[in-house]
């Protein structure tokens, strides 16, 4: 196997290099950057009728192609309809100089609605040619045109020329039935042979005194048939009036001024004015009084429910008819409910609870005569002072309060004046610890004694 010298597979190397960069530069110089332009054009030329259609034909081309399709915006021209229908954009190919250029063209729609020069302005597009880092921006010519009117429709705003044209006016609902507050709705189509819908101008429902408007949004439609094409395009435009008090009110005649093509002369259309009455808002009887009734002056009452009366009158109803079909179980639940209470109150009646809250109340107010029949009666109830209770169950081995309390006792019943009667403090206190002790006592002698006692045998 041979082998080269380094030197001599890096000249190979220098060589290859070379090739592959003289190749690029051939083939940048072959293929340049992609070139764009935008076109625009008026169908028709030349001079139009006012109201008739105009077409602003744009056409966008490049030397590659589009990766995606243009922002084609949306613009305004005074005293006159644009519109951008919503269309499938056609595509183009052709020659231009001996370059192949492509590209996709679209049409909007103008329809002037005065006689003079109107002025479009450029254009600005975004574009996304391929073979270009980014989108790009290109703008149409500033193009102009003029509209005429046709002799007698001079001083017509705006102008709008149809073969025909029928109107019609709808009042929702009869002004006879409106109260204050009811909106009262005033709908006018318009329906223009052989035109279509966006060339047809809105009906003016302006703002009246008294009445509140809300416009609604119009509504426009262009009626197509398979074989005629383009029947007529059709207009409808909306708004509600609402009176906020009461009165009579008046909607003014709306007229619809338009030239008609076929006789070649200016015709008016004029929908007649409404006129209605808000009457305030009253409330409804219940039961309507005989016209007879009326007349002869039989006296007579008016009865009026709300709905909140009307609600709670049947919840009282409904309760009524619950309570007398479960009577009988209502009756046990009550006699039960009796009975608990009965007994409830007879064991508060009996309970140490209540003859101490007895005796402290005695107590506090100093009436040591009352006081000793309240300790006896609360000393009875329990069994830490012995059955019957006995003073002399008391501990008094160092204690001067219950000394001083037994010495009270004693002195009353043996007629004597003790030198000082204990007061409720020191009563409860006393009570208090001797009841413990017992207690202790108590559960001392219920505690079980010590487990596997033995008794040692006697020598």
């Amino acid at each position: 196997m041979m082998r080269f010298p380094r030197s001599a597979a890096l000249l190979v190397t220098l060589l290859l290099s070379s090739l592959v960069s003289l190749l690029a530069a051939r083939a940048a110089a072959a293929d340049p950057a992609p070139r764009i332009m935008a076109r625009a054009h008026l169908e028709p030329a030349g001079p139009v009728v006012a109201g008739s259609e105009v077409k602003l034909v744009v056409d966008l081309l490049t030397t590659t192609w589009f990766t995606e399709a243009p922002n084609w915006p949306l613009f305004t021209v005074a005293d006159a309809i644009v519109n951008l229908p919503d269309e499938q954009a056609d595509n183009l190919s052709e020659d231009i100089d001996g370059t192949r250029w492509f590209g996709v063209s679209r049409a909007y729609r103008i329809a002037p609605q005065a006689g003079k020069t109107y002025e479009i302005a450029p254009l600005t597009i975004t574009v996304y040619p391929g073979g270009m880092q980014g989108p790009a921006q290109v703008s149409t010519p500033a193009l102009k045109f003029v509209a005429t009117l046709p002799p007698g429709a001079e001083g017509m705003s705006p102008f709008f020329a149809a073969p025909k044209l029928t109107v019609e006016q709808k009042i929702e609902p009869a002004p006879a039935h409106l109260a204050v507050g009811a909106p009262l709705t005033r709908t006018i189509t318009q329906r223009a042979a052989g035109t279509e819908s966006m060339l047809i101008p809105p009906a003016i429902l302006g703002d009246e005194p008294g009445l509140k408007r809300y416009a609604r949004p119009s509504a426009t439609r262009n009626i197509v048939e398979d074989r005629a094409g383009l029947v007529a395009g059709e207009r409808t435009d909306s708004a509600s009036y609402v009176a906020d008090r009461s009165g009579t009110f008046s909607l003014p005649p709306v007229t619809i001024e338009w030239w008609n093509t076929t006789t070649r002369r200016k015709e008016t259309i004029v929908l007649p004015a409404v006129r209605f009455s808000a009457a305030p808002v009253r409330e409804k009887p219940l039961f309507e009084i005989p016209l007879e009734a009326m007349r002869e002056g039989t006296p007579h009452r008016i009865i009026v429910i709300h709905a909140r009366e009307a609600i709670a009158g049947g919840l009282v109803v409904l309760g009524l008819i619950l309570l007398i079909s479960l009577r009988t179980r209502v009756a046990s639940f009550v006699r039960r409910g009796q009975r608990a209470f009965s007994e409830a109150r007879q064991r508060w009646l009996a309970s140490d609870a209540l003859a101490w809250r007895k005796l402290a109340t005695t107590a506090r107010k100093g009436e040591w005569r009352r006081t000793i029949p309240a300790l006896y009666a609360w000393m009875d109830r329990g069994r830490d002072f012995g059955r019957p209770a006995r003073f002399d169950n008391i501990d008094a081995a160092g204690d001067q309060d219950a000394a001083r309390l037994i010495a009270a006792v004693r002195s009353n019943y043996a007629g004597d004046a003790a030198p000082r009667f204990p007061v409720w403090k020191e009563i409860g206190a006393v009570l208090r610890r001797n009841a413990d002790r017992a207690r202790i006592k108590r559960e001392d002698k219920a505690l079980p004694g010590p487990l596997n006692r033995f008794e040692e045998p006697a020598d």
